[in-house]
C-alpha cells in the first residue's frame, strides 16, 4: 500500500457534506428497495409492509430525538435535521436488522443510535463510535429473541456455517450441503436469502462501492485493505487447515470468497468502515484502522462465540481511533515510517491469529460430523 502525502496550499474540493450524505443515502435506499423486493416476492406483501414499517419506525424516531435535542440547545429542529444527517444513520440501522425484528426493539435500538451514540457527545462530527453501531449493538444485548408475530425466515448462513461447520467446511460434501441450503455461490452473491435487510447483497453493495469511490464519496483503501486482509487471512486459514478444492477451485480461494458472501463484512467494509467521523482522517490511519478491523472480524468468526464478527470489530476499532491519530501526528513525511511500521505489526499479528485459528479449529469434512457447540444465534449478518 503506497501511502501519499499532500502539502500546502489545499484546494477545496467539489464535494460538500450534504452531496456526499445526499449519495450515501441513494445507494443505502437501493439496497432498502432490493430488499423490499426479495422479501414481497418470497414471502408475500405483509413481510413487505413490515420491512416499510421497521424503516419508518427508526426514522420517526430519530426525528424525535433530534428535534428535542435541538429545542434544548435552543436551535431550529428542521434546520438541525437538514445537517445532522440522522437519517442515514436510521437506514443502515434498519437495513443491519432482520426481517423479524419487532418494530419495538428498532425503536429502542434507534434512541441508544441517535442519543447515546451521536447526541451526548455532541451530535454530527463529535462521535467517538459509529452510532448505526451502537444501535445495533443493543439489539445484540437485549433484543436476540425480539421476534414479530407471524413473521418466519430461516437460518442465515452465518449461524448455520458457525453452527453446524465450525466456519471450515473442509470438503466438497461438506460445502455442498451447506450451499444447497442458500441456492449456491452465485444466490449468496446475489443476496437473495435470508438475513440482515440489506446486508446479503453483496454483488449490489460491491457496485455501489466502486461508485462511491469513483466518486470519492469513501476512501477506497479502507474497503479494499479491509476486505483484502480477510482474504488474505482465511486464504492461509485453507491452506493451513487441508481444505480440499471445489469443482476444481483451489481451497485458498473459494474459502475466503465464502467469507466474502456470507455475512455483513462487505456492507461494513463499503458504508460503515467508511465513516468519515469515527475513523483517523489520514490515508495512513485509515489503512491501520481497516487492517486492525480485518484482524479482529476474522478472531471473533472463527474463534468467538458469535455468528458473525464485523459489528463488533468496526466498534472496537472505533475505541483505537484516537490512539492512531495520536501515533500519526505531525509532520507527514516524518511518520511515513512509523506507518509502514504500524502495518506490518499488524500484518504479523494477523497472521500469528490465522495460525492460531486454522491450528485450533477441528474442519467439518460432512454435516455428520460437524461440531455441536452451541452457539448464540441471531438472524442477522454484523
Amino acid at each position: 500500500m503506497k501511502f501519499n502525502f499532500h502539502v500546502s496550499p489545499s484546494l477545496k474540493g467539489h464535494l460538500t457534506t450534504q452531496k456526499i450524505m445526499a449519495e450515501l443515502t441513494l445507494g443505502l435506499m437501493l439496497l432498502f428497495c432490493l430488499s423490499c423486493y426479495y422479501y414481497a416476492t418470497t414471502y408475500g406483501s405483509a413481510y413487505l409492509m413490515h420491512v416499510i414499517l421497521l424503516l419508518i419506525s427508526s426514522l420517526v424516531t430519530m426525528i424525535i430525538c433530534e428535534s428535542i435535542f435541538a429545542k434544548i440547545y435552543k436551535k431550529n429542529p428542521i434546520e438541525y435535521l437538514k445537517t445532522s444527517f440522522g437519517w442515514v444513520t436510521s437506514i443502515i440501522l434498519t437495513l443491519m436488522v432482520p426481517v423479524t425484528m419487532t418494530c419495538y426493539a428498532l425503536i429502542v435500538a434507534t434512541i441508544f443510535a441517535i442519543v447515546f451514540g451521536k447526541l451526548l457527545f455532541g451530535g454530527f462530527g463529535q462521535n467517538i463510535f459509529n452510532p448505526a453501531g451502537v444501535g445495533r449493538a443493543v439489539i445484540f444485548a437485549a433484543f436476540t429473541g425480539a421476534a414479530t408475530n407471524g413473521i418466519t425466515t430461516g437460518a442465515t448462513p452465518t449461524t448455520t456455517l458457525a453452527n453446524s461447520f465450525n466456519w471450515l467446511p473442509a470438503s466438497s460434501n461438506a460445502l455442498d450441503s451447506f450451499l444447497d441450503q442458500f441456492g449456491g455461490f452465485g444466490n449468496l452473491a446475489l443476496g437473495f436469502y435470508d438475513g440482515a435487510l440489506g446486508e446479503t447483497f453483496t454483488i449490489a453493495i460491491l457496485l455501489i462501492g466502486v461508485w462511491f469511490a469513483a466518486r470519492k464519496i469513501i476512501d477506497w483503501r479502507v474497503p479494499v485493505v479491509y476486505l483484502g486482509s480477510i482474504f488474505i487471512m482465511t486464504a492461509v486459514v485453507a491452506l493451513l487447515s487441508g481444505i480440499d478444492a471445489y469443482h476444481g477451485i483451489p481451497g485458498f480461494i473459494w474459502y475466503p470468497c465464502l467469507h466474502m458472501v456470507t455475512g455483513g463484512i462487505v456492507f461494513g467494509a463499503v458504508f460503515m468502515l467508511t465513516d468519515p467521523v469515527t475513523s483517523p482522517t489520514s490515508a495512513q490511519g485509515r489503512v491501520i484502522f481497516a487492517l486492525g478491523a480485518a484482524i479482529i472480524t476474522v478472531l471473533l468468526r472463527l474463534k468467538a462465540n458469535l455468528p458473525e464478527g464485523c459489528l463488533y470489530s468496526i466498534l472496537l476499532m472505533n475505541m483505537f481511533t484516537p490512539m492512531i491519530e495520536n501515533a500519526l501526528d505531525g509532520k507527514q513525511l516524518d511518520i511515513k515510517k512509523k506507518a509502514y511500521m504500524i502495518s506490518f505489526c499488524l500484518g504479523i499479528i494477523g497472521l500469528a491469529i490465522t495460525f492460531y485459528a486454522a491450528s485450533s479449529i477441528e474442519p467439518v469434512t460432512s454435516v455428520e460430523s460437524s461440531s455441536t457447540t452451541a452457539y448464540i444465534t441471531q438472524e442477522a449478518d454484523l
